[in-house]
């Protein structure tokens, strides 16, 4: 997650341009070799007397060193950085300045690649989630995916592998992956192309219940929303937000999304390197849209600004969360410009949601686990101790019988909880989702159950949530990430 912010980024460049002065002290005002080096550089203040050993040890490199190709200033003072990179922690990062230059324009919805999005995790370059309709997804890259080699070389030691994936619109690339299951190697010839990344779609589902998958979180997130919303306002009996496989992006945008739906109190904290100093982000009232329950559909890809607003709204009870523990990255990052062009990305904050819980490698734990189940894996039958291929619908039922008599509906209550007929109605990739199919069956069956109550006492529909249904551990609340 992205976090735009003036005064990080002015204290930011201004270390920088004190190691810069420095650096230029090291490489331009070191004397000749003498006989006494140790009095060659003169004494550093106390407040950078820890970088004399630094600043020596380069001074001896360049000026006595036996390959003076291997000891270029710049190389030195670069592969410096980058070890102190090293140690810290994985989405911190030093980019070449293409890469860098890719990244600023990431957050404005396109870039050049396959469609992957990568973390680093354990010295290893994993997949978080392949974009829709990219390259990588077509292939069926999917998340979870490790990737070994690029090209055929070796990525076990890499620290920003992602930015060999990115390149010239047209030019090709080989991914090997280990994939989780499978027991050898799996190759993707792969063509760049220009990703665009749409950031909201929409969908109407039946009966008032509407879908919007937010893919990433980018300049115009918030806005793009708020039109989905506004264009169904009056007509909205219930939706289910999609943060599935969403990697994060820019936080001021998961605030903005957050705001949509609540409409007073906490929506994140942030607490940088002075933990005494908090910085709270505030719903405010205006335009929050509220009077339907929303069921937030979440996996292991979804990561950062996606958790910030699972977080907000489960803490707030304004949303059922439902599918499986989120990545868990609960840390800030912004972007720094160095002199040379390229980039440092590096971590500035932990957030909090309004409950003051930490994600930070947890995740959010949903309310509802519901394990995705791609159309085609096995199932339970109904016959005892046996399993077949191929989902629910796909099994043998009265319907197939030669000869079935006709059924005959009672009333409209029946007619109208015919989820199956609605489903049927669907796109193809949406119609095999178990997990969208779920929530639009749990939204569905709680609006009729709302309407009889309002019926029966006045009250209002979706004036409050489903009950929560938290799953015991045996059912896999806490297991392994997707």
């Amino acid at each position: 997650m992205l976090k735009s912010t003036t005064r990080l980024s002015t204290v930011c460049l201004v270390f920088v341009a004190m190691a810069v002065s420095m650096a230029s002290f090291k490489l331009h005002a070191a004397p000749a070799p003498a006989k006494d080096l140790n009095t060659a550089l003169p004494q550093l203040d106390s407040r950078y007397q820890s970088l004399e050993t630094l600043a020596r040890g380069m001074f001896y490199l360049e000026t006595m060193y036996v390959d003076i190709d291997k000891v270029k200033p710049t190389e030195m003072a670069t592969n410096a950085l980058k070890g102190v990179i090293e140690k810290l922690d994985p989405h911190t990062v030093l980019m070449p300045k293409k890469a860098f230059e890719e990244l600023t324009i990431d957050t404005q919805g396109k870039f050049g690649g396959v469609g992957i999005i990568v973390s680093q995790e354990n010295n290893k370059l994993v997949v978080v989630s392949a974009i829709e309709d990219t390259p990588a997804y077509v292939a069926g890259v999917k998340a979870g995916d490790e990737i070994i080699a690029i090209d055929g070389k070796d990525l076990s030691k890499i620290k920003n592998g992602d930015a060999l994936v990115r390149g010239e619109p047209g030019s090709t690339i080989k991914l090997t992956v280990r994939r989780e299951g499978v027991a050898q190697p799996i190759s993707f010839d792969l063509t760049r192309e220009i990703i665009k990344v749409k950031s909201v779609r929409d969908a109407t589902l039946a009966d008032g219940i509407y879908y919007a998958h937010i893919s990433s979180f980018q300049e115009n997130t918030g806005d793009d929303l708020n039109e989905v919303l506004k264009k169904h306002q009056g007509k909205l009996r219930g939706l289910i937000l999609d943060l599935r496989d969403n990697p994060g992006g820019l936080l001021d945008q998961a605030v903005r999304v957050c705001d949509l739906f609540i409409d007073s109190g906490v929506i994140v904290s942030t607490v940088g390197r002075d933990r005494s100093r908090v910085e709270r982000e505030f719903a405010s009232k205006r335009g929050a849209y509220t009077g339907f329950p929303v069921v937030l559909l979440v996996n292991g890809g979804s990561a950062s600004a996606s958790e910030i607003v699972a977080g907000a709204l489960q803490d707030h009870e304004r949303a059922l969360v439902m599918g499986t523990t989120t990545f868990g990255k609960g840390s800030v990052q912004t972007l720094v410009s160095l002199p040379d062009g390229s980039g440092l990305k590096l971590t500035v904050a932990r957030y909090y949601t309004p409950k003051d819980r930490s994600i930070q490698a947890k995740g959010i734990t949903p309310d509802i686990y519901v394990a995705y189940k791609p159309k085609g894996t096995q199932v339970p039958s109904r016959s005892a101790g046996k399993r077949r291929e191929g989902s629910d619908e796909e099994m043998r039922k009265e319907s197939d019988l030669e000869g079935h008599i006709t059924s005959n509906d009672l009333s409209d209550l029946a007619k109208e909880s015919n989820i199956n007929a609605a489903v049927s109605k669907w796109a193809e990739p949406m119609r095999a989702d178990n997990q969208l199919v779920t929530a639009f069956t749990y939204l569905k069956s709680w609006s009729r159950f709302e309407q009889q109550r309002g019926g029966a006492s006045g009250g209002n529909a979706g004036d409050k949530l489903p009950p929560k249904v938290l799953p015991d551990a045996k059912d896999g609340a806490n297991g392994t990430k997707d």
